[in-house]
């Protein structure tokens, strides 16, 4: 498993700086076990794809949707993000 920490910091990033942070937050905690069905079917799409950058987002899409811990770190993440604004 490849460690994509710093791509979700940037999607954290630009979440609040668009204003989807609380959005972003209230899905993943909503997604429960979909969120599982939409990694599988991202890494069904993946290799079609051709830019190895645009292989690398959506591989750390699906990691992201697909473990419970990884999409716990990005709420908590979101959440920091809105607090170091304020």
């Amino acid at each position: 498993m490849k460690d994509y920490h710093h791509i979700w910091l940037q999607w954290a990033k630009m979440l609040h700086r668009w204003g989807f942070d609380r959005l972003g937050y209230l899905l993943l905690a909503e997604f429960g076990s979909l969120a599982i069905l939409l990694a599988q079917g991202i890494y069904l799409v993946e290799p079609m794809l051709q830019p190895h950058k645009a292989r690398e987002t959506l591989r750390a899409l699906g990691e992201l949707l697909e473990d419970e811990g990884n999409r716990d770190w990005f709420a908590h993440l979101l959440e920091e993000q809105g607090r170091t604004m304020l």
